[in-house]
């Protein structure tokens, strides 16, 4: 049996303008910006991005589990609401560029809220900043 290669789920225009309210790359790492999800940008290969992602999770001790271009990422310690849940998944949404949507599947926001730093911190050669964003961080 030949085995068939997997690919991002690949997003049209109009699917990405219905979500483009939150790509707004200028608030990416603000933390008031996004409550439960938020989303970047990648130039990356898709693959790289997931483990890049899973070699990020796992010191902050969190189980990782893949399936296509989808992971979950489940916190092994319990938090205040329970242990913390995060849903990932990848796009194309142009041959060389992907979004990656990161977001709260289960547990406390604030702790979200801290893991999205912590992992954004891990993710900075992953992210894709425009010249504009990075004269910003100047």
């Amino acid at each position: 049996m030949e085995k068939r290669e997997e690919h991002p789920v690949a997003m049209n225009a109009f699917e990405l303008i219905s979500m483009s309210k939150g790509l707004n790359l200028g608030n990416l790492f603000d933390e008031q910006a996004f409550k439960r999800e938020t989303r970047f940008t990648s130039k990356c290969p898709a693959n790289e991005i997931i483990n890049k992602i899973e070699e990020a999770a796992k010191p902050l001790g969190f189980d990782v589990h893949k399936k296509n271009y989808k992971m979950r990422l489940e916190n092994v310690k319990a938090g205040r609401k329970g242990n913390l849940n995060v849903a990932t998944q990848v796009f194309q949404v142009a041959p060389s560029l992907h979004m990656v949507e990161v977001r709260k599947a289960k547990g406390d926001t604030l702790e979200f809220h801290k893991f999205y730093k912590n992992l954004s911190t891990c993710l900075e050669d992953v992210v894709w900043k425009t010249e504009e964003d990075m004269q910003q961080v100047k």
